[in-house]
């Protein structure tokens, strides 16, 4: 079992490492932390590639959707958190902590992706708003994957690629969606949708 616990520690002794109690209340909630982040920049890039597959919606109208739902799904995923971790636990008090942790983390790495609505990244071509949007999403994942590697003692660089890697394989499978479905609902044969 010794050996089994090392290889998955990655060649650390996780058994010496339980031992070990760590303060750091920020690293318990890694997992909310890079849950709720995560999902709050895929759902957020997912919402604007769709706005900029789809076409004709302006920044505005990007911006008030985008912070619409990160607040509508930021505090549903915070509240799931709270009231999944209070049942584990029995605790309402890492239950709060873990909600508060996920929204929070949710709302601010979502919100980045954001600022390609606001000047000077607005534009009404859709070619530069593809690059601000990715570079946007870029700098959110590899902060997040940064701080993710920071928090468990893993090589923070390559956490932030990892997790960069990851978002966008997520967010391509949406913006893949967003251009089939405009091309399906373009499409004159579809007399319930007109």
């Amino acid at each position: 079992t010794v050996s089994v616990l090392y290889w998955a520690g990655g060649g650390r002794d996780l058994m010496e490492e339980s031992k070990t109690p760590r303060c750091d209340w920020l690293a318990l909630e890694a997992k909310s932390l890079v849950f709720g982040g995560l999902d709050g920049v895929c759902t957020t890039l997912a919402l604007l590639w769709a706005g900029v597959a789809v076409g004709g919606l302006t920044n505005r109208t990007l911006l008030v959707m985008g912070v619409a739902g990160l607040i509508s799904q930021g505090c549903a995923m915070g509240l799931g958190t709270y009231l999944g971790a209070s049942l584990e636990t029995g605790c309402n008090q890492n239950g709060t902590r873990s909600g508060l942790v996920m929204f929070a983390s949710f709302v601010l790495f979502g919100s980045i992706p954001l600022i390609t609505c606001l000047p000077p990244f607005s534009t009404p071509h859709s070619e530069q708003k593809r690059l601000f949007l990715c570079m946007g999403t870029s700098l959110s994942l590899f902060a997040l994957g940064f701080l993710r590697g920071k928090l468990t003692k893993d090589n923070p660089l390559p956490a932030g690629l990892s997790m960069v890697a990851t978002g966008f394989a997520s967010a391509s499978i949406s913006y893949s969606v967003s251009l089939c479905l405009k091309h399906v609902l373009s499409t004159p044969t579809l007399p319930l949708l007109t």
